[in-house]
């Protein structure tokens, strides 16, 4: 609970001071909050609906599967609120896990951030290609590939649209390299944007878009095929990559000023917020579009279609009121591919500082003290992803990977109260039970989309193997530079 510890006069340092890894404590509470809601409120509520509802057939099932990921996600937060008030420096779970678990789960986690995790960017900047070409129709598809999967053949297309993502990627990789204030404020601006333009989206659909002209209601129909526990699995998979995002922002927590306060609370509030965003979003668009359009909109089964919120703007009387609402739509996904770069490059960041990486990664641009070296590592990394795949696809390995660390991380939580049960209690302490509740929920999650079989969470699952053996190198390179025999006294 919020209580009367005292926090370190260190952690609440001005924002021209730096800290011990070299970094400015230059982020506010606002700005903190922004990236919370920033990283979360982005394409996904715009374009997964989708793909959900192609899992579980009618729209009751569509809100519930949103309502148990945002639980799962609230879970989520204030086990991590407890973890960041512990733990407050650059690095997020990174660091958790290093200290809860030790130096193998915190490199295996570092090692998902820079393969898999890497998906999320390179999803990002293909949702905001996306909305970009809703908004400036560019030619479709250039190349087009087909490659044997297990679940048949795995398409690959090279057009303007992955031309677009690079761009924007690059784009925003220079701003971060500019300065963290200028990126906070920059963040705080979108996403200010953001959730103006989700309710402004909520009132034009109820206000002003005619019905559709097949509503659906909320109840179950009796024809509709009931889903089986893998179908539902990639239904919340593909939920919880739209509120994928909230555990990045303690990644920050060594530039954030009075982090074991701060973070506890804007994480919680951002879920909340981002929570009921989703579902009244989610209510507005089921009112306006049929659930077939819902359906066959933008996803990997219908990679040129128009996402969903295209389609519910296209319902409103007035052409500019929706190109409006389609702008807005752009900038929210900028914010969130923003995110993206901001914050994990932290991990890459503090992983070199301890030698897990090369060194050069921890290097910090001069003059705007950021981990430049870091942030466009990164950059490089998403961009080459972004040219080769889609949104759904990329997502849907990301977030596998998220998930699997955080089970983990919330493992390590459990294991930390227990060996150190007479540790001072930090500013924020999860209420009891929802730690253990979050890991297995999340477990049971994992399990399912396993057993589903699907490519992109099998690929998620061996890259993530692969950490293994390159941790074991690792141990051998260090092994052998502490046995070799220094420089010949003269």
């Amino acid at each position: 609970m919020l209580g009367g510890t005292r926090v370190p006069e260190a952690e609440a340092q001005s924002a021209t001071a730096l800290t011990e890894e070299g970094l400015r404590r230059a982020l506010s509470p606002f700005h903190a909050l922004a990236i919370v809601v920033g990283a979360v409120v982005g394409t996904g509520i715009y374009i997964r609906p989708a793909i959900i509802a192609q899992q579980v057939h009618t729209p009751g099932r569509l809100i519930a599967v949103w309502c148990v990921a945002g639980l799962l996600s609230l879970a989520g937060a204030l086990t991590f609120a407890e973890l960041t008030a512990r733990f407050p420096r650059s690095g997020g779970e990174y660091v958790f896990l290093r200290e809860t678990l030790g130096e193998l789960p915190a490199f295996l986690f570092g090692w998902m951030r820079l393969t898999v995790g890497v998906g999320t960017l390179a999803a990002m900047g293909a949702g905001v290609a996306v909305f970009f070409t809703d908004l400036v129709p560019l030619p479709r598809t250039m190349w087009h590939f087909a490659l044997p999967s297990p679940n048949g053949v795995l398409a690959i297309d090279i057009g303007y649209r992955q031309a677009v993502a690079v761009v924007f990627i690059l784009l925003l990789a220079l701003l971060n390299v500019s300065g963290v204030a200028r990126a906070g404020r920059f963040q705080g601006f979108v996403t200010v944007a953001k959730v103006l333009g989700l309710v402004g989206l909520i009132g034009a659909l109820v206000f002003f878009a005619p019905p559709s002209a097949a509503p659906a209601g909320l109840a179950v129909e009796p024809t509709s095929p009931a889903p089986d526990l893998i179908a539902y699995g990639v239904a919340l998979l593909a939920a919880m990559a739209a509120y994928n995002g909230w555990a990045q922002a303690p990644m920050v927590a060594g530039e954030v000023r009075d982090p074991r306060r701060t973070l506890p609370l804007t994480l919680i509030a951002g879920v909340l917020i981002a929570t009921l965003l989703y579902l009244v979003v989610n209510a507005a668009f089921l009112h306006v579009v049929s659930f077939d359009d819902i359906v066959a909109s933008s996803s990997t089964l219908h990679p040129d279609a128009p996402s969903v919120a295209s389609r519910a703007v296209a319902r409103l009387p007035s052409v500019h009121a929706g190109r409006a609402l389609t702008l807005l739509f752009l900038v929210s996904a900028v914010g969130t591919l923003h995110c993206n770069l901001l914050l994990p490059s932290r991990v890459l960041f503090a992983m070199a500082r301890d030698g897990l990486l090369p060194k050069r990664l921890s290097g910090i641009a001069q003059s705007a003290r950021t981990p430049a070296a870091a942030i466009l590592t990164l950059a490089a990394m998403g961009m080459t992803l972004a040219a080769l795949s889609g949104y759904d696809r990329l997502s849907n390995m990301s977030v596998f990977g998220n998930l699997t660390f955080y089970a983990v991380s919330a493992a390590g939580l459990i294991r930390w109260r227990y060996r150190h049960p007479m540790q001072e209690k930090p500013v924020f302490v999860t209420p009891r039970g929802v730690a253990e509740l979050f890991l297995v929920a999340t477990i049971i999650l994992l399990v399912a989309l396993v057993a589903g079989g699907r490519v992109e969470v099998l690929a998620g699952l061996g890259l993530m193997a692969l950490g293994l053996p390159v941790y074991v190198g690792i141990l051998a390179a260090r092994h052998f530079a502490e046995r070799a025999p220094g420089p010949t006294p003269q």
